[in-house]
């Protein structure tokens, strides 16, 4: 060897040949090889698909798109395969050939095992799920444009959840209710969680929905026992865009507007008003029909005399309903690197409301900012800053008054006018009606002034290191800060000051939270057929709020507005408070997933709460679930029909501690007494302190079943459940003697069981990129919500209306049959009636109408089911999107049709055909001025509130690639939308109803006209 070395010659001829050789091999392998280049589209649309895998079959060798849907690859020769996947979509393989442009348009895959899910803490292979948990991805989410709260994105999508509006003005958010409602005091509504840190419902309100990628539902005690305490009603997951690697990408989405009123209630004019007041003397033998003139002239005002006479009819409603808009601006941008990644995005959401002066505008910010530090540790950060202004949100002059009666100008007298001879308003406008103010003063912005102001600051950051194969560390810390400020201005010619002196107020609130986690994770695989993963956490958060408030009467002058309390001459008052809780928690999950077919979950949480106290501190809640995967049994390998189909089980616990703090202490109340001839001031007890106090605990099992056939054309699942929840927080009774009402303490039970149905179709698949497709999702769900046991036990509690085996919230009263005719004056009389007004049923047959044995429960506010409906069309470059809900079965409570509006012509009313002798109907009883209250009349107020919305329309079209580069863009599509285009319930079509979601009239529902462009560059 030593010689060899020794010889330079030899050496440099044999290095000589090494090269050579190599040089071969590199030119044959290159003249053998070629480069392969595409764009991946999907659904027949131009736009690229960024994220699709592209993997030389039967090699690791691959490439990923880019943002653009745009790919290169090497491949060794024309043989060789590419196979295409991506989430969401089906699997494509391609031949490569002679071919060095592939461009490939991927089939929307319905559902795919290897999708992934968001759960607590972290994501996993939808084929590996346990619990039962619902997403909802951001396609789904754009089906809905210029949405104010993104839980509105969910209504009708996702089985088991129920959503609500809150109301119909602009900002107003919606409820939410997951699986029914399980607790009477502490609380029903569900966890939100944005970008991995918990935070209160109202926050809701602060996100801007384009931000948005997906939302995931957790609804079973295996899936939201991870969150312990917090869980109890159910989680909402939402995940906000991350930057993605590759080139910067652009997207502008603008949209505008215009809001009418979908239906407005039909009220009498003037003379049905007239006539409606006429028989309301008749039916005390107070109008004389035989001399008319003389008759009106002593029932009538000289103005409503007037009125009559010109045939003149003051439309009040009218008055106060205009055209509104939405104006939805939306900017972001998104890029980077392997290493680093970022996602900008501005927003503007703009809703002036169908009542003057309504009006809410958003401004957001948002980044969301990855780095990558080394191969082991990454940095992250999302901020989130957004201010919001509204105006006269909280003040409603069409449906109320400042004390909250006669119902605002949709009562006002139409045979009265607002202005008099020279055009200015009549302060009492009103005929003979001393009480009732002119509600037209109301809607100037001089006279009234409703500003809410908001600022909010939402950060997170995470900082996340892998320590060992399959095994990292991630911290999160999320501040999040809310300032508010409410100003009210109210000038003495208003209803809230009816003609005294101005009144205003101002409230400033601070409200911090932070929330601080560890998390440690460890997943491996063994012997490929044993896969596991730990996820271990230490938790804290806490809360605290700040109110500060001042009051004042008589002011100098109106445009002091509230700015100026100090020079308020009477009644200053002054009010501050002041909270603060803290959550401690110890959680701990495992999941073991055997040769793909056996899978197993276990939770752990602890959680302490500062509400309680030492000993009563912590609750524990653990949950297990298990799945078969039998899709993957080898004695069903040969099925043609199912291409998966999972059962699932589960059974957990999960609490509430949604009492306020120092709930468990004895508060005091201050009160005024006098020291001798001096008045002072004191406190005694408000509450009585109990110690003993402890966690609602809710125990859920669930059932559930999955299924996939025919590749994908057709999926869904099938859960059935049942919640019991114990030690429910509310008042127990107390003798009088103790000087107090009640005591707050863990009694009574409630239970909700359920079942939810899930399906969704590949109705149509294009058979050519750019043909025809058609897909629909359908869900439906039942919940049976009912009280199990009370603070007497099995007994029900009829002063605060709750009853063993009813839901938490029933309408209990008389049940009306009809209206007594003439003839039946003596069983009128003994049914503590009259001919002509209500008539209820003797629920026991003893021939007397009694409170304690005749009235039964009349109906709920829960529905017996809800269902959602979502069909989706494509072709070349258009797309249709209809979105439709339906609640059904449930009741309502509508006050307009309240006891004391039947009786003397004092207000409008709806044209209803009412009784009189001449015309004996069934429905609405006699009017008579005598009556404060007609007979019975709280059961006119109940109607079935079911309902069927077509939600949104929504329709788009995909400019053609090449007119879209002319334009230097990637992509263009523009939108027309519609939202509320159809409506179907007869509360609203047959009973002037304004919208059954809501418990109480609000301002009209509003039909959306929109349009709309998608910018990406």
């Amino acid at each position: 060897m030593m010689s060899f070395l020794l010889r330079p010659k030899l050496l440099l001829k044999s290095a000589a040949c090494v090269v050579l050789l190599q040089l071969f091999f590199v030119q044959a392998s290159l003249a053998q090889s070629q480069t392969v280049s595409g764009k991946v589209t999907a659904g027949g649309t131009a736009e690229g698909v960024p994220g699709v895998t592209i993997v030389l079959k039967g090699t690791s060798q691959g490439a990923t798109t880019d943002i653009n849907g745009e790919y290169r690859i090497n491949v060794p020769d024309g043989n060789a395969v590419l196979v295409f996947s991506s989430i969401g979509y089906t699997t494509q393989e391609v031949t490569v050939g002679a071919q060095s442009t592939i461009n490939i348009d991927l089939a929307e895959a319905l559902t795919s095992l290897d999708e992934i899910v968001v759960v607590g803490y972290g994501t996993m292979k939808k084929a590996d799920v346990t619990g039962a948990v619902a997403s909802v991805g951001e396609k789904s989410l754009r089906e809905m444009p210029a949405v104010v709260n993104p839980g509105q994105l969910l209504q009708g999508r996702v089985s088991g959840v129920d959503v609500t509006n809150a109301g119909n003005k602009p900002g107003d958010g919606v409820a939410i209710q997951v699986r029914g409602r399980r607790s009477v005091n502490a609380g029903n509504d569900p966890l939100f969680v944005i970008d991995g840190i918990p935070v209160t419902a109202d926050a809701m309100n602060s996100i801007n929905p384009s931000d948005i990628v997906s939302m995931d539902v957790l609804k079973d005690a295996s899936s939201t026992a991870i969150y312990g305490s917090r869980g109890a009603n159910g989680v909402i997951i939402v995940t906000t865009k991350r930057g993605t690697p590759g080139k910067v990408r652009v997207n502008y989405n603008s949209s505008f507007g215009i809001q009418t009123m979908m239906k407005r209630p039909n009220l009498m004019n003037g003379e049905e008003m007239a006539e409606y007041k006429r028989e309301s003397r008749r039916a005390i033998g107070q109008y004389n029909d035989a001399d008319p003139v003389a008759a009106d002239k002593a029932l009538f005002t000289a103005t409503e005399l007037e009125s009559i006479a010109l045939g003149r009819s003051t439309d009040w409603y009218g008055m106060f309903v205009e055209q509104g808009y939405v104006n939805n601006q939306n900017l972001s941008i998104n890029g980077g690197t392997e290493s680093t990644r970022f996602n900008v995005s501005l927003g503007l959401f703009d809703n002036k409301g169908l009542e003057p002066n309504q009006k809410f505008t958003r401004y957001n910010t948002r980044i969301n900012l990855d780095q990558k530090i080394g191969k082991a540790l990454t940095f992250g950060i999302s901020s989130l800053a957004t201010y919001s202004l509204s105006n006269a949100l909280d003040v409603d002059p069409l449906y109320s008054t400042a004390t909250g009666s006669d119902y605002g100008a949709f009562s006002e007298n139409p045979l009265g006018v607002p202005y008099d001879a020279n055009g200015n308003l009549i302060f009492r406008a009103s005929p003979g009606d001393g009480n009732r103010t002119n509600p037209l003063f109301d809607i100037d912005p001089k006279n009234v002034i409703n500003r809410r102001k908001q600022l909010r600051l939402f950060n997170s950051a995470y900082a996340e290191v892998n320590i060992a194969k399959g095994l990292k560390f991630r911290m999160n810390y999320g501040p999040d800060m809310l300032f508010g400020q409410l100003g009210n201005f109210r000038a003495s010619n208003t209803q809230a000051a009816a003609g005294g002196v101005n009144i205003a107020n101002t409230e400033n609130s601070f409200t911090f939270s932070s929330t601080w986690e560890n998390i440690l994770t460890y997943n491996r695989t063994f012997a490929e057929k044993h896969r596991f993963d730990f996820t271990g956490l230490y938790s804290r958060q806490t809360r605290t709020a700040e109110v500060f408030g001042s009051e004042g009467r008589g002011l100098p002058l109106d445009s002091f507005e509230y700015y100026n309390l100090g020079a308020a001459s009477t009644n200053l008052v002054i009010s501050s408070n002041y909270s603060k809780w803290s959550i401690a928690s110890y959680m701990a999950r495992f999941n073991y997933v055997f040769d793909d077919r056996f899978l197993v979950t276990l939770t752990g949480r602890a959680d302490g709460s500062s509400k309680f106290v030492e000993v009563n501190k912590f609750g524990y809640f653990p949950s297990l679930a298990l799945g078969w995967n039998i899709i993957n049994e080898d004695w069903f390998a040969g099925s043609t029909t199912f291409t998966n189909l999972r059962l699932r089980a589960s059974y957990g616990a999960t609490g509430n501690e949604g009492i306020p703090p120092y709930g468990t202490n004895g508060l005091l109340l201050r009160t005024g007494y006098l020291y001798g001839d001096t008045p002072a001031f004191g406190y005694v007890p408000q509450t009585v302190a109990n110690p003993a106090i402890k966690w609602e605990t809710t125990r859920t099992a669930n059932f559930g079943i999955d299924y996939e056939l025919f590749s994908g054309r057709i999926s869904g699942a099938l859960e059935v459940y049942q919640s019991n929840t114990t030690d429910l927080l509310l008042p127990r009774l107390l003798p009088n003697t103790t000087g107090f009402n009640s005591i707050l303490t863990n009694v009574g039970a409630t239970r909700n069981t359920g079942i939810e149905f899930i399906i969704s179709t590949l109705n149509k698949v294009a058979v050519a990129p750019g043909g025809f497709t058609w897909n629909t999702d359908f869900n439906i769900s039942h919940n049976k919500e009912q009280i199990v046991e009370l603070s007497q036990g099995k007994v029900d509690d009829v002063g605060n209306l709750r009853f063993i085996g009813q839901p938490l919230t029933v309408f209990y009263d008389f049940e009306r049959i009809g209206i007594w005719q003439t003839g039946e004056e003596q069983a009128a009389a003994q049914g503590n009636s009259g001919v002509g007004y209500i008539k209820v049923k003797d629920q026991n047959g003893d021939g007397i109408i009694s409170p304690n044995d005749d009235r039964k429960v009349l109906g709920s506010t829960v529905p017996i089911f809800t269902a959602g409906m979502t069909n989706r069309f494509t072709y070349k470059g258009f797309d249709l999107s209809i979105v439709m809900y339906a609640r059904v079965g449930q009741m309502l409570q509508d006050i307009t049709y309240g006891a004391n509006r039947f009786n003397s012509g004092r207000v409008n009313q709806f044209k209803l055909d009412y009784w009189t002798p001449n015309n004996p109907t069934n429905y609405i009883p006699r009017p008579n001025v005598s009556l404060d209250n007609t007979y019975f009349g709280t059961t006119l107020q109940y109607f079935d509130a079911s309902f069927l919305k077509v939600r949104n329309i929504n329709l788009g079209y995909n400019l053609p690639k090449a007119w879209v580069n002319a334009m230097r863009m990637e992509s263009l599509n523009v939108y027309l939308s519609v939202q509320n285009p159809v409506f179907i319930s007869s509360y609203v079509q047959k009973y002037n109803g304004v919208d059954p979601e809501l418990p109480t009239r609000s301002a009209p529902v509003a039909r959306t006209f929109m349009l709309g462009l998608n910018v990406n560059f």
